[in-house]
């Protein structure tokens, strides 16, 4: 999304750091993890830690209750994406007109 949006990716794996740019782009982003009860955060927190430490470790465990919902988020994630790309992509056609 920030590369549709602003032409640039930036060289980062910090998902926390990345997910600040794009909720910068556009704050529906936002919906896709809240951080509104300790629980969120906390399992945003695992993402972010899985990230690095699965790809290195295979006794990396993580409950599958927090792999269920943050499997949930990343969908609703994807399609906030979509719909934040195709709008502007479409904007975009629309100006070249």
């Amino acid at each position: 999304m920030l590369l549709t949006l602003t032409n640039y990716g930036p060289p980062s794996h910090n998902i926390k750091f990345l997910r600040s740019l794009a909720e910068e782009q556009d704050r529906r982003l936002a919906e896709a993890f809240p951080r509104d009860q300790h629980r969120e955060r906390a399992w945003f927190n695992t993402l972010n830690e899985a990230y690095v430490k699965a790809r290195y470790s295979k006794h990396y465990e993580i409950s599958e209750e927090a792999l269920s919902w943050l499997g949930e988020r990343t969908s609703l994630l994807l399609e906030l994406v979509i719909d934040v790309c195709t709008e502007h992509l479409k904007m975009l056609e629309r100006n070249s007109d």
